[in-house]
């Protein structure tokens, strides 16, 4: 069976991340077009495909959170690594 995933709909990083937990479930291929991802699952079940969407669906919600938080995510990283530097510095 092979799963046909628009690029537009899915990153690369959903996918990869996605397809690395199926690994422990069932073995995969994957292959790239120009708009689409090709992935195979071998062998073939629906609770195969089951796992695998709620594998994407848990990713594209990490993405998402990402985006949204990038922007605080560095200035707390900035802030440690002042601080750190201010310390070492004393």
């Amino acid at each position: 069976m092979t799963k046909v995933i628009s690029k537009t709909e899915c990153s690369e990083w959903v996918l990869r991340n996605s397809l690395y937990w199926m690994s422990a479930i069932t073995r995969w291929k994957l292959d790239e077009g120009d708009e689409h991802w090709l992935i195979s699952f071998d062998p073939f079940y629906d609770e195969i495909l089951f796992e695998f969407e709620r594998f994407i669906n848990d990713y594209q919600l990490r993405e998402k959170l990402q985006v949204h938080t990038d922007k605080i995510r560095s200035s707390i990283i900035d802030n440690v690594l002042k601080s750190i530097d201010s310390r070492l510095a004393e």
